[in-house]
């Protein structure tokens, strides 16, 4: 779906809410599909890290967001480019690294890296960049060893992880792709890892599922200590592939890919 019609789509939905309840504001609710709302995101993440935002709180107002490509689309645009808030974009790709240090050329609230980020050096990363012990927002989104990272992560403890799952996996398995630090993904649906996982190593870091997004692209969860403003973790949806609002995913991988059972 193209971006314009993206966010058509979204600001018809924000519409449609609006309307149903018969009044300007909804109240809030247990599902937060209801405040999904992309102008620089995706999908809907823009709307649902607002309303997260607001229940919690927005802290120190800082953000890393990894995976950033080019900063004209992403979780974290929206903080940087209209809420001013500080933070650290990082791109492995060389060309992407490079227009988005020139697009955040001029702010120094902003900070942006080349780098690959891995299990082995997220940490480092992190140091580097100056990202303090308790940002308020991570964005993870590397295409395939998204869930590695953030267990690897020691450095800080955010109070919201917003991160990429594979909704064509069944969510009541623990199943992740082997992790290879120099992996590319290849444009199929062999990634990343099923949410099952993800809410595996959330339990471990301290951190519970409040919402997957009608895309069935994201994931975001809550630390445990902010983690009562929201539904019982039985009350979130948990998606199938529904890229674009079509009801689809990504193409099968030659050979269908082998994962891993996260111990």
């Amino acid at each position: 779906m193209p971006t314009l019609e993206r966010q058509a789509f979204y600001m018809a939905l924000a519409e449609l809410v609006r309307r149903h309840h018969g009044m300007s504001v909804p109240p809030p609710g247990p599902d937060l599909t209801r405040y999904e709302l992309g102008v620089y995101s995706q999908n809907g993440e823009d709307g649902v890290l607002a309303e997260i935002l607001r229940r919690i709180g927005a802290g120190r107002r800082e953000f890393v967001d990894f995976g950033a490509q080019r900063g004209l689309e992403g979780n974290c645009v929206a903080l940087a480019d209209v809420f001013g808030w500080q933070g650290l974009f990082m791109e492995a790709d060389e060309a992407d690294a490079a227009a988005l240090a020139w697009k955040y050329r001029d702010n120094d609230r902003v900070r942006t890296r080349h780098a690959r980020v891995t299990a082995e050096t997220v940490d480092e990363l992190f140091a580097a960049g100056g990202v303090s012990g308790e940002p308020d927002v991570l964005s993870i989104d590397v295409d395939g060893n998204d869930l590695w990272i953030w267990r690897a992560l020691t450095h800080a403890r955010p109070r919201v992880v917003v991160i990429e799952y594979n909704a064509h996996l069944d969510h009541r398995r623990r199943l992740v792709q082997p992790y290879d630090p120099d992996r590319e993904w290849a444009g199929t649906d062999w990634f990343g890892a099923s949410l099952g996982a993800i809410e595996g190593v959330a339990a471990e870091l301290g951190y519970r599922l409040v919402h997957t997004e009608l895309a069935g692209v994201n994931a975001f969860l809550v630390r445990d200590d902010l983690s009562d403003r929201f539904a019982d973790v039985e009350q979130v949806p948990r998606r199938a592939p529904n890229y674009d609002g079509h009801g689809g995913g990504h193409p099968p991988h030659p050979g269908g890919g082998q994962y891993v059972e996260l111990g």
